[in-house]
């Protein structure tokens, strides 16, 4: 499939869910009741303006997950004030380790699972960047989502793409939804994106070397995962004590589940 003359590929595994209930979710980690999020959160426009966005060897391998998680490492480092984006070669070495992909062999190209490539993140790193933790987030919850963008800076997102966004400039739901020809979720195939932005309508994302809008309630229809990633990139320069979020309470279940 091309969009504006590039080739794109997918490649994200179906939704992994850990046998031992160990993926911890934000929402346990937010006041209660959730405070109300600003209408418009964005944490691309500048970078968008002043950096090009890799491709990530997307167009030629199924390696999108880790290719979303280069483009959060090149995010975060931006607004944090130390400008750093990993390299193909990076994207390459972690698609090869996670997705099992062998160069030598095009049959082994095969998509990530997402949650096996976060575990290998926190443990190992992405060209030498580890994160602290990851937390699932509601991707149906409106408040949840961009909440989640403003104080991490995007969300790691798994959709299940239709046939019907194949050639799209902007997601939207086909007419007929879900049940549609078309709509099936999944019918193109798995995708991992950052949504790096959000507003009452609209949610902004990073692909294929651009950014790509989709309507909010096609993130309702066709995401299948989503997590927070907490990164020390980010986090030491953001700051979340003003949030209410309970990071002390996190690092001590986190020595629990990871003990």
């Amino acid at each position: 499939m091309y969009l504006n003359g590039k080739l794109l590929k997918l490649g994200k595994s179906p939704a992994h869910v850990d046998r031992l209930n160990r993926t911890l979710k934000l929402r346990d980690y937010l006041p209660s009741p959730l405070p109300p999020p600003p209408a418009e959160v964005s944490w691309i426009t500048k970078l968008a303006a002043t950096e090009p966005l890799p491709m990530y060897l997307n167009d030629s391998l199924g390696d999108c997950v880790v290719a979303a998680a280069g483009h959060m490492e090149q995010q975060w480092n931006f607004y944090a004030g130390h400008p750093y984006q990993p390299v193909d070669e990076d994207i390459l070495y972690a698609y090869e380790k996670v997705g099992g992909y062998d160069p030598g062999n095009p049959n082994s190209d095969n998509g990530t699972n997402m949650l096996a490539f976060l575990n290998y993140w926190r443990q190992t790193g992405l060209a030498g960047h580890k994160i602290m933790a990851f937390l699932a987030v509601d991707w149906t919850n409106d408040v949840e989502v961009r909440l989640a963008i403003q104080l991490f800076g995007n969300l790691y997102t798994g959709v299940q793409l239709p046939n019907s966004a194949q050639g799209q400039s902007a997601w939207t739901v086909p007419n007929g939804g879900t049940a549609s020809a078309d709509g099936q979720p999944g019918s193109w195939g798995g995708h991992c994106i950052p949504i790096v932005a959000a507003s009452p309508l609209t949610r902004t994302c990073i692909t294929w070397g651009t950014t790509l809008k989709m309507s909010h309630n096609f993130l309702h229809d066709y995401g299948d995962e989503a997590y927070v990633v907490l990164s020390p990139d980010w986090i030491n320069a953001a700051g979340l004590s003003a949030s209410g979020f309970n990071l002390t309470q996190l690092q001590v279940d986190l020595a629990e589940i990871t003990a």
